[in-house]
């Protein structure tokens, strides 16, 4: 599967195709509270966009409230924190596939690796890097998968 010429996760697809992640009530709760790289992280998995067709909406969308207006896209005083990642202007090279039960999205980050996307994630005031594929991400939670 493709969204915007960019091929998701075999495993990810994997699990749209039997629904392993379909919870119709609550969330899928961290592990432990770090992300892949053992910084501190405080989300949870709310919503996983389970059809191509949601996967290309909500990317699509993406980009919404994320335009530089004097305060995003420039230099923040967030670069410190962990897994930070510089406002992402141009999505191009970006898929959503889940949200956190508060609506900050999970993404498929494809600038660094074009077949092996990072999981980014919005941490309320910046964009961050929570794991290196999504094998890794979706290790960090309680699923039935």
């Amino acid at each position: 599967m493709r969204v915007n010429g960019l091929k998701i996760p075999d495993s990810f697809v994997a699990e749209m195709s039997k629904k392993t992640l379909n919870r119709p009530v609550g969330c899928w709760e961290l592990k432990e509270e770090v992300d892949a790289f053992g910084n501190k992280l405080a989300t949870d998995l709310g919503e996983v966009w389970l059809t191509e067709e949601q996967l290309i909406k909500e990317t699509k969308e993406l980009p919404n409230g994320f335009e530089a207006d004097g305060f995003y896209g420039e230099k923040s005083e967030y670069s410190n924190e962990p897994g930070f990642i510089e406002d992402i202007l141009d999505f191009s090279d970006i898929v959503a596939f889940a949200i956190s039960a508060d609506g900050a999205p999970f993404c498929f980050d494809y600038r660094n690796n074009k077949e092996n996307p990072e999981i980014i994630w919005w941490d309320d005031v910046y964009w961050r890097k929570i794991s290196n594929s999504y094998d890794d991400f979706i290790a960090l939670f309680y699923t039935n998968s």
